[in-house]
């Protein structure tokens, strides 16, 4: 399916963010990375706060997306928290380009703008009452959850000092975790 202007737009800023960081981009920038006018742009987002906050959006309804995608191929409990932690560190380059945009707009603008700390704050509220429905021990679900946003974080800080191996081991003892059901 082809993108649409819109799609286009924050496609194009996440580019921008990842290749110049979050305060060195504009709105001019990113209409010409994407091809169009700043006019084209302002209809869409009439601000760079704006879109800003749409992209952090976008974003996170994609990696939830992925995330229901893989849980509904497997669909044993724990699965849901399986496919998070598969969504966040095995996947495919758009969502790591756009998980690595989110982690950069999240960084500069999570203490500044109470917007984007909203949409992380609900993001975050939806993942954690889903995990706790996936037929895993509460704490369990808690543990495996912000234990890989915990590196997941510490990746997009580009201070984590796991190798290949390490993040490997890590992700197994996850998913693991994740087999550890209510009923077991």
């Amino acid at each position: 399916m082809r993108p649409n202007n819109r799609e286009k737009i924050l496609r194009a800023a996440e580019k921008l963010i990842l290749q110049h960081g979050v305060g060195a981009f504009t709105l001019e920038d990113v209409a010409s990375s994407a091809g169009m006018s700043k006019g084209g742009v302002f209809y869409h987002f009439k601000t760079k706060d704006e879109l800003i906050h749409h992209l952090l959006v976008f974003a996170f309804d994609n990696f939830e997306a992925a995330v229901e995608r893989l849980a509904n191929d497997d669909g044993a409990p724990g699965a849901w928290l399986r496919s998070y932690v598969h969504a966040t560190f095995d996947t495919d380059a758009t969502i790591q380009t756009e998980s690595m945009a989110s982690a950069a707009l999240i960084l500069a603008y999570f203490g500044k703008d109470s917007a984007v700390r909203e949409v992380y704050e609900l993001a975050h509220s939806r993942w954690s009452q889903r995990a706790s429905r996936d037929g895993v021990e509460a704490s369990t679900a808690d543990v495996v959850r912000m234990a890989a946003d915990g590196l997941w974080l510490a990746e997009a800080l580009g201070v984590s000092r796991f190798d290949k191996a390490r993040k490997r081991a890590f992700v197994e003892q996850l998913i693991a975790l994740t087999h550890q059901t209510r009923n077991a």
